[in-house]
């Protein structure tokens, strides 16, 4: 039953992904995997407990450890959520988080919060060390800097306030752009040179 649950979750996080939540009701979800609604049922009190675990798995699945040091130093990691995102960007609708909100905000605001704490922990984190390491500069207010970049990413990639379009927000250019801000704004010397070689090198390799 566990295995048979997994793979119902594995597939209906890429289906919301892809889709949203509003487009995809309980019978859409018996339909997809040739049982009844019942049998659903067995699976998940309903509804919201569906969307719950579901939202739980894409979290799993999406969500990005900008402190993994093996990716390298903490600009490499910055390179390496860029192409985290590219991936993700292959299957994912904006919508999601918007149809969470309207359709379920007592889940909206968990993994919102969630999501918001994530993000300045392993921001601060981030800057943190690469302070310690000569990668930013020495006396930023590590924590002010974090809350400014979660700020910044909230607002700018939220369709809400629509800052881009739908289809500019899935260009990578954007966050190219978002980082590069963020790079100028707290890089030394030797950060920035790293940096700016990192993104040549993408940008070769993007010609060629």
């Amino acid at each position: 039953m566990e295995e048979k649950k997994a793979y119902i979750l594995k597939h209906l996080s890429e289906l919301y992904l892809k889709y949203g939540i509003k487009s995809i009701t309980m019978d859409d979800v018996a339909a997809e995997f040739g049982i009844s609604k019942k049998t659903v049922y067995q699976y998940f009190k309903g509804k919201e407990d569906l969307v719950n675990q579901v939202m739980e798995h894409v979290v799993k699945t999406c969500a990005f450890n900008l402190n993994d040091k093996e990716l390298g130093n903490v600009i490499d990691r910055h390179f390496a959520l860029r192409d985290h995102l590219l991936n993700v960007m292959k299957y994912i609708n904006n919508n999601i988080e918007y149809d969470l909100k309207k359709l379920y905000p007592r889940l909206y605001k968990r993994f919102h919060d969630d999501k918001r704490n994530r993000i300045y922990t392993s921001t601060l984190e981030n800057i943190t060390e690469g302070i310690q390491e000569g990668w930013y500069r020495p006396g930023l207010d590590a924590e002010i800097v974090a809350k400014l970049q979660l700020g910044k990413m909230f607002y700018v990639f939220n369709p809400e306030y629509e800052i881009f379009s739908e289809q500019d927000m899935m260009n990578i250019e954007v966050f190219d752009k978002v980082t590069e801000l963020f790079m100028y704004s707290v890089c030394t010397e030797k950060g920035l040179k790293y940096y700016t070689e990192q993104l040549n090198k993408i940008k070769n390799d993007i010609k060629n």
